[in-house]
């Protein structure tokens, strides 16, 4: 039969404590990295879609008439 250390059993206890806070602190690292990077992603996204309502908007005012780029019917031969 062994009878247990009491300064053993302390320690241990002691080592169970330190392990449980870092694995806290590592949590609470992880999820502020998690917290970061949802709201970049999200600003990103929003200034991805300002852009491109600014180049809609460029593009739809540009009005280029039809006939720019075909040649004219009478210089076509026959």
């Amino acid at each position: 039969m062994r009878i247990p250390n009491p300064s053993f059993s302390k320690t241990r206890k002691r080592q169970d404590g330190l392990a449980v806070i870092l694995m806290l602190i590592l949590l609470t690292l992880v999820l502020g990295f998690i917290v970061a990077n949802t709201t970049t992603l999200t600003t990103l996204h929003n200034d991805v879609k300002r852009i491109e309502q600014r180049q809609i908007r460029r593009l739809n005012s540009i009005t280029v008439p039809a006939s720019t780029n075909s040649p004219a019917a009478e210089a076509v031969p026959k």
